[in-house]
């Protein structure tokens, strides 16, 4: 009896499935219903910039900015300097920079005189510089660091080339660096320069021309075309102020 019931249920069920199955089939859409086209995400349309803030095609910008020479021994390691730009379009600038070194020594010539009698201010030290600087603008985008402060940013590699002026002579020189703008509105940014540069310039270390008293046997002042010159690789980090016009 129960064998009966269980192919009863089983042959209902199968009934069922195989109505179901050809209405399934046979089931049709309007066609206004149907897609008639393909559209793309938003996300995926090739715009690479929308609502550009900061133009600067066609514009003059103006810097001045202080430079940290990280690997200067002897010699003062700061310098201040202006700087003037003009835009020829969104990608690239040339400008020209002109820096004047702060006089003295650095910490560590400081404690040689202290501890050894040497003073390095006998050797030359960089006066100046002067640069033909070009800057190519790679990348423009924006950071928001709250819901209503929103940085304009633009990234940009620099060559440079000119002369650094010693005391006694004056080097050409080539620099190349790499550099980040933080525009706070449409004319003002901060600017953060990492530069390399390049040049011949004199070894300030001299035998026989640096001890002064109390030295027991004090050299005399050594001419300044003693000194040798040699291949000087220095690498400037600068912080500016950037006002666009």
């Amino acid at each position: 009896m129960l064998s009966k019931s269980l192919r009863a249920i089983m042959v209902f069920l199968t009934a069922v499935v195989s109505q179901t199955a050809v209405a399934a089939e046979i089931v049709e859409l309007p066609t206004e219903e149907l897609a008639q086209e393909s559209v793309l995400p938003i996300f995926d349309r090739p715009v690479s910039v929308k609502n550009r803030n900061i133009v600067t095609e066609g514009k003059v910008e103006a810097d001045v900015f202080y430079a940290y020479s990280m690997t200067e021994p002897i010699a003062n390691v700061s310098k201040f300097g202006v700087s003037i730009y003009y835009n020829t379009n969104e990608d690239n600038a040339w400008g020209f920079r002109f820096a004047k070194n702060f006089s003295g020594l650095s910490t560590y010539a400081e404690q040689l005189n202290q501890q050894f009698n040497l003073d390095f201010k006998r050797a030359p030290a960089p006066e100046m510089s002067g640069m033909v600087d070009y800057n190519v603008k790679a990348f423009y985008g924006k950071m928001s660091l709250s819901k209503s402060l929103v940085f304009n940013t633009m990234l940009f590699g620099s060559v440079a080339g000119g002369v650094i002026k010693y005391v006694h002579k004056t080097y050409p020189a080539v620099a190349f660096g790499i550099g980040q703008k933080f525009y706070f509105d449409k004319n003002w940014a901060l600017r953060f320069d990492l530069r390399l540069y390049a040049n011949e310039a004199p070894v300030p270390f001299l035998k026989n021309a640096l001890r002064v008293p109390p030295s027991p046997s004090p050299d005399p002042v050594p001419e300044h075309n003693r000194f040798q010159d040699r291949l000087t690789l220095t690498t400037n980090l600068e912080f500016g102020l950037s006002y666009l016009f």
